[in-house]
């Protein structure tokens, strides 16, 4: 009985973290941009992705912007946004943390046989450049997206994506 409900619980912790949110957040590379605007200002976005990645960040960036009150418009904006996807990777990571407990008890033995304990973390990044060119100055900075964890890679990079958009949202301060 215990052993099928060890196996259950292992389950649905599995089957959550599948199913669940993706843990992710961003930083910037400074104190980021701050942006004062106002409503029915138009913005235009110029990408760059040379990796290639199938990504929907313009679609999406477009549609979070226009929800906050600006106005999409290529030819002539009040806000050039650009923005350069640097890369979308997958990382694996793994450090010494500190001997074990273990070796106080056989300290007679060879060194070659230390005992110490790993940190592993496996994790998605996604980096994106980014300048904003407005009518009073030019601002750029830097986003690193991360995930706390691996999971599924289109989930993952979805994830990302939404913390990059609503951090390049974020510097705008709407009056």
């Amino acid at each position: 009985m215990l052993k099928n409900s060890f196996f259950l619980l292992v389950f649905a912790l599995f089957f959550n973290a599948c199913t669940g949110s993706m843990q992710s957040f961003v930083q910037t590379s400074n104190e980021g941009i701050f942006l004062q605007a106002r409503k029915n200002q138009s913005f235009s976005l110029h990408i760059n992705n040379p990796s290639k990645l199938n990504t929907k960040l313009e679609t999406k960036l477009k549609q979070k912007l226009q929800n906050l009150g600006l106005v999409f418009n290529n030819n002539q904006s009040d806000y050039q946004i650009y923005i350069n996807i640097v890369d979308f990777k997958k990382f694996s990571y793994a450090q010494r943390l500190r001997a074990s407990s273990a070796r106080f008890f056989f300290n007679s033995f060879d060194k070659i046989d230390d005992v110490f304990e790993m940190e592993v973390e496996n994790y998605y990044l996604m980096q994106v450049n980014l300048q904003i060119i407005s009518p009073n100055s030019t601002q750029s900075t830097s986003l690193l997206a991360r995930t706390a964890y691996l999971g599924n890679i289109d989930r993952a990079k979805e994830s990302l994506e939404e913390k990059i958009i609503s951090q390049i949202a974020s510097f705008f301060y709407l009056q």
